[in-house]
Parts: structure tokens; sequence; C-alpha cells
């Protein structure tokens, strides 16, 4: 057991990660509770690709966004420090328009949590960085590469 969670140490984190995105944004996007009290939305960091500014939302809506020209071009922004690091490191997520399109119009349950899943791209910060998909090779070597062997991971939130 030992050896298989060694061999495949960054596969399972990656998994673990996508299991827990899909779990937070799945409970963001549900219907509300009339039960019990009501809780503030989470907010989150969300970069304009377009004016480069940053700004800070509530996490209810899947990215990418409505910037201010009124296109999608808010996509969320990751922060985090490793171990006790002073460095804030950063990645961008957003989803695809046609995961995204489809994501909002299926009543498929199925179908959109597949694509939510499968339909969210990831991108280091800065000029030149493709997107990839999170679920291809290259999409999950990045990933695995942005949180090293055996670091610890402290989230950066919005005040």
């Amino acid at each position: 057991m030992r050896e298989m969670i060694n061999k495949y140490a960054y596969y399972i984190v990656a998994v673990a990660l996508l299991a827990s995105l899909v779990l937070f944004v799945s409970r963001g996007c549900g219907g509300s509770s009339t039960s019990g009290p009501t809780q503030p939305p989470v907010k989150a960091f969300y970069h304009d690709e377009e004016t480069g500014e940053e700004s800070v939302h509530a996490t209810k809506e899947l990215p990418p966004l409505m910037g201010k020209n009124g296109k999608r071009t808010l996509v969320r922004v990751f922060k985090y420090r490793l171990d006790d690091d002073a460095e804030v490191r950063s990645y961008f997520t957003k989803y695809s328009d046609e995961a995204l399109e489809e994501i909002l119009t299926t009543d498929d349950i199925s179908r959109k949590n597949y694509l939510l899943e499968s339909g969210r791209l990831i991108r280091l910060p800065g000029e030149g960085q493709s997107w990839l998909r999170l679920s291809s090779p290259e999409g999950e070597r990045l990933h695995n590469n942005l949180f090293p062997r055996d670091s610890i991971v402290h989230p950066v939130t919005p005040d």
C-alpha cells in the first residue's frame, strides 16, 4: 500500500484537489436551503484578463465571470504559500466556454459533474502562458508541479 501511495502520490493529490473543487463548486452552485442561518458568500480573488486588474467576488458563479466590458474575462485566482515561505504563489482557473455553457444549461447531474471535472482550465500568471485543460497530461503536470512533494500548502484568501 505504501509503495502504491509513493508511486502515485501526485495523482492522488490531484484527484483529491479536484474532488474538493467539485464538492466546493457543487455546494456553491446548488439550491439554497430555507432552513437554518444563511452563511455569507465565500469570496475569492479574480483576475481580469483584459485589464489585468485583480478583484474579489463571491464564488457562487463559475469562472470566467463578466468583466467591466460585459465579456467573461474574470478568471479565478488561487493564491497560496508553501510551508512557512512568505512568497505568495498563484495560478488561474476557469471553465472552457463550451463546458460553462453546458454546465449552466443541462439538467443532467451526471453530465454536469463530468463537465465540472473535465471542463476546467488552468494556467500560470504572466504573459504568454497558455490555458491547459486540467484533465490533460500537460494540465495535470502543471498542477502537480505547483505543489512540491512533502510541502504544506497554505491558502491565501481575501480579508
